[in-house]
């Protein structure tokens, strides 16, 4: 069993450009977690490239064995350290998670 965590952000910048800037530093903090946190076991994050504005700007995709692996994932520090640059920026979220 797989369970897959989808979440996307809105961010705060003004233009294009700022949510640009932001965006990079989300998924650079991100991308390094799979290093970091034992229970993910994949994790992609996309900037958002078309219909600026209207779509959401940045999205994660991330893989686990199961429920408790994304839990613990949500309380590991390095997690927590990502999710502060986030917030920094977030203005919007929506997130989804299923099993494949």
């Amino acid at each position: 069993m797989t369970l897959r965590h989808i979440v996307s952000w809105k961010l705060s910048g003004e233009t294009r450009e700022a949510r640009d800037g932001q965006a990079a530093e989300i998924i650079a903090a991100l991308e390094a977690l799979p290093a970091l946190v034992p229970t993910l076991n994949a994790l992609t994050a996309h900037r958002n490239e078309l219909f600026d504005g209207d779509n959401y700007d940045v999205t994660l995709i991330a893989d686990f064995d199961d429920e408790a692996g994304l839990s613990a994932y949500v309380v590991h520090p390095d997690h927590v350290v990502a999710g502060a640059v986030i917030k920094k920026y977030a203005v919007a979220r929506v997130a989804t998670d299923f099993t494949l």
